[in-house]
């Protein structure tokens, strides 16, 4: 296969069929969007160390039967396209490539590529079915809820600093702003 590189937003993308990407001998860190493997840059400490916390914190509030993972491929039945959501929240199963169900949460911690992580991936969450929608801004210092309404999401909150308690479903999580964009 002959492929070529095309770097847009600080992504390099390869464009390649769906069957070629499922095809590849070993796994990239990447998603399949648009007809191209993209492969984005690798996240900066800060993107990492928000991550880690965040994941912490959702361990300790998931209700039975449900699991948090990070840097995990969702790429629901029948969509040929698989994103890699930097949290989600989402029933146990043993599957291994990517999560084909719906999972419960999805958190998105804002990268370089604003565009990508609050248009596209919004987008392609809402119309994938995801009840809810977690965006974490370590740049302005916010985390966004949103829940799927008539397959949009709307805000339900926007929270910038002190306690706060994060939801999804009926799920709350007290997180505090403050530390975790420490």
């Amino acid at each position: 296969m002959t492929v070529a590189i095309r770097r847009s937003d600080d992504l390099q993308r390869f464009p390649m069929t769906w069957e070629e990407y499922l095809a590849l001998d070993e796994p990239v860190p990447s998603e399949y969007f648009g007809g191209e493997l993209v492969v984005p840059p690798l996240p900066s400490q800060q993107h990492q160390d928000i991550e880690f916390r965040l994941q912490m914190v959702l361990h300790l509030h998931v209700v039975p039967g449900t699991k948090v993972t990070r840097g995990w491929a969702w790429s629901p039945l029948g969509v040929r396209e698989e994103l890699g959501p930097d949290l989600m929240v989402h029933r146990v199963t043993d599957e291994q490539r990517a999560l084909s169900g719906i999972p419960h949460l999805v958190v998105e911690i804002v990268s370089s590529n604003r565009a990508k992580d609050l248009v596209a991936k919004v987008q392609r969450y809402a119309a994938w079915g995801a009840p809810s929608y977690w965006i974490v801004d370590p740049r302005d210092r916010v985390v966004i809820t949103m829940a799927l309404r008539d397959g949009l999401y709307a805000e339900t909150a926007r929270h910038t600093a002190g306690a706060a308690v994060l939801t999804y479903g009926d799920v709350e999580v007290p997180v505090d702003l403050d530390a975790l964009f420490a």
